[in-house]
């Protein structure tokens, strides 16, 4: 299914990282950080710069650029993947994150993936490191560092690290890890097998009360409850921080979706690949809003 381009909000300038040094102190407020450690390297996460490199730790995605959303998550599936990858929905940037990352083994390894601003410092790679209280954390190599730059770096690291050797409760920077991607299943109701006989299922953007209203009038009596009930009231105010939401019909087998983000278009698809017998749903995500590509469409 082919719709309209949607238009994105563009990023109200870049990442940023403020650092206060009093009397050799650094405070670090809810946030990645990077400071100059003793050797002059920077380093990302509390306590950087001391940890130690993790034995057996695989590089396996490094990248150094702009407009980088800042994530701290682990990702221990495919599915994982295929989210995660919706963070970075500049063309070739997702293509080459789901084509390398989804090669990986990951029965036998999980991976730790963050992005940060390294402000005015640029690298060649980076390690993973670890201590106990703080967990898993990033050192970058081989650095250089400006005085000023046009625009502060952002940094993405994705390491592989053996699943025996991840424990329970792994933490990356001292907090767990976050979602994989950047989308969220707000809602969700089956349909009659009748009840999605049209050619092409419909999908749309649902962020006002007025769209959300058109999509859901004529859906059937139960499902149409369904999604009134869960989200009636979540247009009485507004979603944590800037959000659009985007509604679908498809088929699939229950609520293990996810929403795929790519340039091209924003589409649900099975978490666990495809299933042997499809029944048709509605469902409704959320998606920040600086995640939506303008060249996107919705569905298809």
């Amino acid at each position: 299914m082919t719709g309209d381009p949607i238009a994105a909000r563009r990023r109200d300038g870049g990442w940023t990282v403020a650092a206060a040094v009093v009397a050799g102190v650094l405070l670090v407020v809810s946030m990645w950080w990077a400071v100059d450690d003793s050797t002059g390297q920077r380093t990302s996460g509390p306590g950087g710069g001391a940890d130690a490199v993790v034995p057996g730790a695989e590089a396996v995605h490094f990248a150094q650029g702009h407009g980088f959303a800042p994530v701290s998550t682990m990702l221990r599936s495919p599915a994982d993947v295929q989210a995660f990858a919706g963070w970075f929905p500049q063309e070739s940037m997702g293509v080459e994150l789901r084509e390398k990352l989804l090669g990986r083994d990951l029965d036998a390894e999980a991976l730790v993936a963050t992005s940060w601003s390294s402000g005015c410092t640029s690298a060649e790679g980076a390690v993973l490191t670890y201590a106990e209280g703080t967990g898993y954390s990033a050192r970058l190599t081989d650095t250089t560092t400006y005085e000023t730059c046009e625009s502060p770096w952002d940094v993405l690291t994705v390491f592989a690290v053996p699943e025996e050797d991840v424990g329970a409760h792994p933490t990356i920077g001292g907090t767990s890890p976050g979602e994989p991607g950047p989308a969220e299943l707000l809602a969700y109701a089956p349909l009659d097998d009748g009840a999605a006989a049209a050619p092409e299922p419909r999908a749309a953007e649902v962020s006002q009360p007025d769209q959300f209203d058109a999509f859901v009038r004529p859906l059937p009596k139960a499902a149409a409850m369904a999604l009134r009930g869960k989200l009636g009231s979540a247009y009485d105010s507004d979603l944590p921080g800037p959000a659009r939401r985007f509604a679908f019909e498809g088929r699939g087998c229950g609520d293990d979706l996810l929403l795929e983000i790519t340039a091209r278009r924003l589409r649900p698809v099975p978490a666990d690949g495809a299933c042997g017998d499809p029944k048709p749903y509605v469902a409704v995500f959320s998606v920040p809003a600086d995640r939506v590509p303008s060249s996107a469409v919705v569905g298809g």
